[in-house]
């Protein structure tokens, strides 16, 4: 009996241990993710990561097998098999600029922020978290145009201008447009989804459709063609996947808002006709001459992409996603990525694991992720930041599909 007690005691206080470290992880993300916005000291901003995120993840990782055991499942071996391969390369390729040790460490942080997406999206909090920090993005994207109208230039709209930043102190700067876009953008292919999805009261639905005009209006001051690409495709695709006369009515007042858009800012939009790839092309042409030099094995993990334009603009990466992978992986790093985006993808359309609340979300922005990922950024695998928001939490959400089932079932054995 005293064995069978002490076996009782351990379990209810690693139990309660579990869920102290579950509460400090969903404030942790939510810390994260706010904090892009609102810690502007970045080792301060990793410290707090580490300590409310990343370590709680760690030691649920490792204390219980219903924490780790879903991360182990089958729709997560690719993804497993990506991270594997991005390790042995820093390890074996001797032009890989990052130690194998430390490209171990991004592949079990990338592990740990998809555990976390995963534990919250079972256990029902995912939605809430998202509910709240779309609010405090719109909030932010609203107060950055406002104080940029007010205090910057009345005609800021029409100016041309690239907004990146709140412009008070250091808030929410991002020190460059097109990662601002990316930032907004998911919140922006989130709320619309919300309202698609979810029947709020009028006050709710107010505040949603005002905070996607906020963060629309921001991500089209910072004149990233490829963020409003991956936009529009994302939420077009947010409509046809909930086809229904509900969806029918927001794209019918979303077209019209478009269009008064397009006519009051229709000379701002005219002037980007003249930026066409932004060098692009040149940059990719190179990628394609260069091909025989790194095909087989990779240039290296973390190795840079370097290339001068008429000896006046220099650029250290590929533009993109896939051929900086690519390039630094070989083939075989490139298949690995575009099996683990092709398995993700699929799973995001099986409509059997729509069921959970944030089921259907994960595809539309999935779609702007991986659309976006072609002129827009060259790397998943660096430091948590906004790439890994906009790249793996959607990967996490989709992953994550029918786990909320698979907790009840497990719940209801238990019981």
């Amino acid at each position: 009996m005293g064995q069978l007690s002490e076996s009782f005691q351990r379990v209810s206080m690693t139990t309660t241990v579990s869920r102290y470290l579950f509460c400090l992880l969903v404030a942790g993300f939510t810390i994260h993710v706010s904090g892009m916005l609102f810690i502007t000291d970045g080792s301060r901003g990793t410290t707090i990561s580490n300590l409310t995120l990343f370590l709680p993840a760690l030691i649920l990782l490792l204390i219980g097998r219903e924490w780790r055991d879903p991360l182990l499942s089958r729709q997560y071996i690719p993804m497993l098999a990506l991270l594997v391969f991005t390790v042995l390369v820093a390890l074996l390729n001797k032009g890989s600029i990052i130690k194998g040790s430390e490209q171990f460490k991004a592949a079990l942080y990338i592990m740990l922020y998809l555990g976390a997406i995963h534990w919250m999206v079972s256990r029902d909090v995912m939605e809430k978290v998202l509910n709240l920090l779309f609010v405090i993005a719109a909030a932010a994207a609203f107060a950055s145009i406002a104080y940029h109208l007010v205090m910057v230039d009345s005609h800021y709209l029409l100016s041309g201008d690239r907004l990146f930043k709140l412009g008070y102190e250091n808030y929410a700067d991002f020190q460059n447009p097109i990662v601002a876009a990316l930032f907004y953008g998911v919140f922006g292919v989130y709320g619309v989804h919300q309202l698609l999805i979810r029947r709020y009261s009028c006050a709710v639905t107010l505040v949603f459709c005002l905070g996607v005009l906020s963060l629309s209006l921001y991500m089209y001051c910072t004149l990233s063609r490829g963020v409003w690409l991956g936009y529009g495709a994302a939420i077009g695709a947010s409509v046809l996947l909930h086809n229904d006369s509900r969806s029918r009515k927001w794209l019918a007042v979303s077209a019209g808002v478009l269009l008064l858009a397009v006519i009051l800012l229709s000379p701002v939009l005219l002037e980007q006709k003249v930026r066409g790839l932004s060098l692009r092309d040149v940059i990719w042409s190179e990628w394609l001459a260069r091909l025989g030099d790194f095909w087989l094995i990779g240039a290296g993990a973390g190795k840079s992409f370097d290339i001068c334009i008429a000896n006046a603009q220099c650029f250290k990466q590929a533009h993109n996603l896939y051929l900086q992978f690519f390039y630094e992986y070989g083939i075989v790093g490139a298949i690995l990525l575009l099996g683990m985006i092709g398995a993700v993808f699929v799973r995001s359309l099986n409509r059997g694991l729509r069921a959970s609340p944030l089921g259907t979300v994960g595809f539309p922005l999935f779609l702007f992720a991986l659309l976006t990922a072609l002129f827009d950024y060259h790397t998943v695998m660096n430091r948590p930041g906004v790439y890994w928001l906009v790249f793996w939490l959607p990967i996490g959400l989709i992953l994550s599909n029918g786990s909320r089932a698979h907790v009840k079932s497990q719940q209801a054995t238990s019981a």
